[in-house]
């Protein structure tokens, strides 16, 4: 497959990846570059690959890990139940016919809401509107380290619970209510249909991560799914994560993608927060998600 992997110059992380081949089998040799690559830069950008057939995305995933099946929560199952559409398409009847709408999304780790939260996750675009909507990263690698040892120690015996309860909220505009509602439909037609999802979960996990690759500690919270810090006053806890977000995400720790159609992403969601802008509706992005499990 010959795989190189080239830093992005100037970014404080990601790397690009060229040479994959999506319908071939992934040789050791390059499954290991990959995971080396991804630990070195926490963000892989493969692009120039013809784009993969669901099988094929699902098979290549799949040698990182256990996929979570994230599309029963979101009521978007497919004939791949482990690829969740990303897209603000709606159906003739009005469902949408994937997640996410054209709002803004909020920075988070993907699945910290699960007891065993989403380890890598993988982006693929498959359609693009104009003025593409980027996505953003940033390392809590990085973050952690920028703490005083006194505060990190601190944290080491805090929980948070995480819960995307509210991550849509009334007050956030008019695509955000349209989303919540569209979620809502999306419900009402299983029900009708006799069809049960299991409920999306919540999940406390700490405040300070060890990662199971890499043995490494990270800064686990973020402004988009951590509710609270177990056993603080609220306000206190407020105060704690807010100041821990802007750290996180300070202008120079970010890396902002801005995607072609074919790329895939592959990330590491524990060590590497993101979030995404929003985009004029009239415009259709379908991505195709994917995570492992812890």
């Amino acid at each position: 497959m010959g795989l190189e992997i080239t830093a992005l110059e100037g970014e404080p992380v990601g790397a690009l990846v060229t040479g994959w081949e999506p319908e071939e089998p992934l040789s050791a040799e390059d499954e290991a570059t990959i995971r080396r690559g991804l630990i070195d830069h926490l963000v892989l950008v493969f692009r120039g690959q013809n784009q993969p057939s669901d099988d094929a995305l699902v098979g290549f995933a799949e040698r990182f890990g256990d996929l979570i099946l994230g599309s029963e929560w979101f009521r978007d199952v497919g004939d791949r139940p482990e690829i969740l559409p990303v897209t603000n398409e709606v159906g003739d009847d009005g469902i949408p016919k994937g997640t996410g709408g054209a709002t803004p999304l909020e920075w988070h780790a993907d699945y910290s809401y699960v007891q065993k939260p989403g380890k890598e996750s993988f982006l693929n675009a498959v359609e693009l509107p104009p003025d593409a909507p980027r996505t953003y990263f940033c390392s809590q690698y990085t973050a952690l380290g920028a703490l005083p040892e006194e505060t990190v120690e601190r944290l080491r015996g805090l929980r948070a619970v995480h819960s995307i309860t509210g991550y849509v909220k009334e007050d956030l505009g008019d695509e955000d209510v349209k989303l919540r509602n569209q979620f809502i439909e999306k419900k009402r037609r299983d029900e009708a249909a006799g069809v049960e999802r299991p409920d999306i979960p919540e999940a406390e996990h700490p405040v300070v991560f060890v990662h199971p690759d890499t043995g490494r500690e990270i800064l686990y919270v973020s402004r988009g799914i951590t509710k609270q810090i177990l056993g603080l006053p609220r306000d206190e806890s407020s105060a704690i994560l807010k100041e821990l977000h802007e750290l996180s995400t300070a202008p120079e720790r970010v890396y902002a993608h801005e995607w072609r159609v074919g790329d895939l992403v592959m990330f590491d969601t524990l060590g590497a927060l993101h979030s995404r802008d929003g985009w004029e509706p009239g415009g259709t992005r379908l991505m195709r998600q994917l995570s492992t499990t812890c």
